[in-house]
């Protein structure tokens, strides 16, 4: 079977913290096109909205992730995490900004303080408040709690209308777990039109954080199962190492030249380099 295929846009987290300038050099000397922006719980919005000034010259996106922000409380804390939640699509709007990730059961939570259907509702809510400010909200897959399972996770983003934001390094952690094996396709082919982002790595230990992919053998399987999701145009490498973006980098670009004849990013080195 053949799919129509358009080369996403390889893009980087903010590396170098709050440093924009920095991150601009950095991004048009090697090719990447984007910025996937994780966003500072304290940061003012003045200050935030300056910040994406000097990035004007790349496509935004955002990326919300914050230890005691969690739509799933079972509690009053949900609330406020809403309220944060909400500020922060409404910011991205007035920056123009069209994507945010977003988390359940992300940090050191224990599933007794989550309710399902809490998560659900609040989700739904804030895709709704999303939608009228332009802004598409994405859910992420993680390592734990539901979204670790593809089908808890698949009932939510239906459910709740969210996007995703499929992370194969968090997919490869739990596709350890199950003895069959290549949970992958589970994640990827019931939501196909839904997949908005990804974030592209080998695996994550803990202690250790994101590993880079020594080889394109070691996510090979994986983009191959992402490449049926059409609606992803949005690969973001999510490594905090220079080198090894760029490592990641090259072998995206011989991923993409060896299966579709695709140009390379400007600034990277040829096949014959790898």
């Amino acid at each position: 079977m053949y799919y129509t295929y358009m080369r996403p846009r390889i893009a980087i987290g903010n590396i170098f913290r709050q440093d924009a300038d920095r991150l601009v050099d950095f991004a048009h000397l090697n090719g990447f096109g984007g910025v996937d922006w994780s966003i500072e719980q304290n940061q003012s919005e003045k200050e935030f909205l300056s910040r994406m000034e000097k990035l004007r010259s790349l496509e935004v996106r955002f990326h919300y992730a914050c230890h005691g922000v969690e739509i799933a409380y079972a509690d009053e804390r949900a609330d406020k995490s809403m309220e944060l939640l909400t500020q922060k699509v409404e910011r991205i709007s007035m920056a123009g900004g069209k994507h945010i990730t977003v988390h359940t059961g992300f940090g050191p939570i224990s599933e007794k303080e989550l309710n399902f259907n809490r998560a659900v509702e609040n989700l739904t809510t804030l895709v709704q408040r999303g939608a009228e400010c332009g802004v598409c909200v994405s859910l992420e897959n993680l390592t734990r709690h539901w979204t670790s399972d593809p089908e808890l996770f698949t009932k939510i983003i239906q459910q709740s209308g969210a996007g995703i934001t499929f992370d194969i390094g968090h997919a490869h952690v739990c596709n350890t777990l199950h003895a069959n094996g290549n949970i992958y396709k589970n994640y990827i082919l019931p939501n196909q039109d839904k997949i908005m982002n990804a974030h592209i790595y080998h695996t994550e230990i803990k202690g250790v954080g994101h590993v880079v992919p020594e080889s394109l053998e070691d996510i090979y399987d994986r983009l191959e199962i992402l490449r049926r999701a059409e609606s992803c145009k949005w690969w973001v490498i999510e490594l905090k190492d220079t080198k090894d973006i760029l490592h990641t980098r090259d072998l995206l670009n011989h991923y993409f030249e060896s299966s579709f004849n695709l140009p390379l990013l400007e600034g990277t080195f040829s096949k014959s380099s790898l």
